[in-house]
This record gives structure tokens, C-alpha cells and sequence, in this order.
């Protein structure tokens, strides 16, 4: 049994369980404002309380799933430290290891994206090879965190320029009941934007993208290094998979979208080292 390959599959299970469950907590947010807009225009008192009661739970089912995504993405990164001490160094997985990785899921996951050995290096196992997956690591992580902050950026300019939008055609026609009606869209749109988590994302990801590229560029100058210390590459990785546990996790189509091109991209990179 290709023990890791198994790694790999239960790996990208718990990372898929994650990003399912930050998913939901973002629909549950979309959900309440969206409600909350129907609302501002109906004189229901009934759905008036329904939706009240939906505000008031909604953060602790927010936080719930996203407590739940964050354990999930701990698991994860367990099996990504695993897999990449393994390749780096050759140690070998304890059993006690496997078992534990193998007892947190329940159902067999659908095969990963896999092609052995995991990652592309040409240095013999240990520290050198380790900072040379390291960076490897680091770089997809570096180039697909800027893709996801683009695209929130792109929907952030298009949310903040229907909201101009908007804006202007109430301004220009200057009726009243028309101006309120505005007030109610243009305030559910800006609290959906808030509410959504979609700066606090952006900033994440940012930060997960700017120590990724700084993980990448010290692992690529210390893989060169002949006297290079276990503790010294160590140090360096731990870290990077500190900040990767406590950012959302990137959604898997990114990886699957630019996978190709930026294996390329890593390959010519490492002409330059």
C-alpha cells in the first residue's frame, strides 16, 4: 500500500470538508442580508421576526462552521507536514502516525491529483531537499493565494460600483420614495460586503500570500547551502505551515485551474537559483 498516497487522498479530503464548510458559513451570511433586504420592503410582521431570529443565530452557526473548517484544515496540514518531512528528510512514518491520520475519516476518499514522488526535487534526501520542497510548496501557495485576493478584488470594484451606480440613478431621478428604497438596497449591499468576511479575506490571503513568497525566496537560497542545518530549515517551514492553518483554505479549483501553467512558471524560477 503507497502509504503516501493514501496521505495525499485524506489530505485533500479534510482540505475539501474545509473549504465545504467556510462555503456554508459564507451562504449563511449572504443569506441573512439578502433576507434582510426582502425585508426593509415587506410589512410582514411574521418574516420581520423570522428574519430577526435568523440575525441573531446567524453568528454562532458562522463561527460553529468555521471552528469545524479550521479543525478540518488542522488535520489537513498534518498530513501535508507528514508527506513533506517524509519526502524531505526520508524519515519514515511511524504506524502510530498513520493510524492516527487514518482514524479521522470514516469514508474512503476519492483519489488526489498524484504522480510520485510528490514533489519535484533532484536533491538527495535531507535538509537541502527539504528546503528545495519547501520552496516548492511555498511558491503554489504564494501564486494561488494572489489569485483568490484578485478575484475578490474584482468583486469587490463590481459591488462597489453597482452601489455608485445605484447611487446616481436615485440622485438624478430625485424622488423621495425612490431615494429611501436606495438608502435600504445600497446599506443591505455595504453590510453584505462587511458581513461577508470580503476585506477580512482579502487581507488573509494577502498575508498567506506574502509569507508563502518569502518561504519560497529563503528556501531557495538555503537548499544551495552545503553546511545547512535541520533546525535552520526547520524554522523556516514550521512557520509557513503556521500562517497556512490559520488562513481560509484555498479553494481546490484554483489548484486545479493553474496547476499546469504554474508548474511551469516554478520550473523556469528555478533557473535563477
Amino acid at each position: 500500500m503507497n502509504r503516501e498516497k493514501d496521505l495525499a487522498d485524506i489530505r485533500n479530503y479534510l482540505y475539501e470538508e474545509a473549504e465545504k464548510l467556510w462555503r456554508w458559513s459564507l451562504y449563511v451570511s449572504a443569506s441573512v442580508q439578502v433576507l434582510s433586504l426582502i425585508a426593509a420592503f415587506t410589512n410582514s410582521s411574521w418574516f420581520l421576526v423570522i428574519v430577526g431570529l435568523l440575525a441573531l443565530t446567524a453568528p454562532i452557526s458562522i463561527t460553529w462552521l468555521r471552528e469545524q473548517a479550521n479543525q478540518r484544515t488542522q488535520k489537513a496540514d498534518k498530513c501535508r507536514r507528514l508527506i513533506l518531512y517524509a519526502d524531505g528528510l526520508g524519515e519514515r512514518i511511524q504506524q502510530e502516525e498513520l493510524a492516527n491520520v487514518f482514524s479521522w475519516v470514516n469514508v474512503k476518499p476519492k483519489p488526489a491529483p498524484f504522480i510520485s514522488p510528490y514533489y519535484d526535487s533532484n536533491f538527495p534526501v535531507g535538509t537541502n531537499r527539504l528546503a528545495d520542497i519547501t520552496s516548492e510548496s511555498a511558491f503554489f501557495t504564494k501564486a494561488i493565494a494572489e489569485k483568490v485576493k484578485f478575484y475578490l478584488q474584482i468583486f469587490l470594484f463590481i459591488s462597489s460600483l453597482l452601489i455608485i451606480i445605484i447611487l446616481y440613478l436615485a440622485a438624478t431621478t430625485g424622488k423621495a420614495g425612490i431615494i429611501i428604497n436606495t438608502s435600504k438596497v445600497t446599506t443591505s449591499i455595504i453590510s453584505f460586503l462587511l458581513a461577508g468576511d470580503i476585506f477580512i479575506l482579502m487581507a488573509r490571503y494577502s498575508e498567506l500570500s506574502a509569507v508563502a513568497k518569502e518561504t519560497f525566496l529563503l528556501c531557495s537560497k538555503l537548499k544551495g547551502r552545503q553546511d545547512l542545518k535541520v533546525s535552520e530549515v526547520m524554522q523556516t517551514t514550521e512557520d509557513y505551515h503556521i500562517t497556512l492553518i490559520q488562513s481560509p483554505p484555498i479553494p481546490f479549483i484554483f489548484y486545479q485551474k493553474y496547476q499546469k501553467s504554474l508548474n511551469d512558471a516554478y520550473k523556469k524560477s528555478q533557473q535563477n537559483f
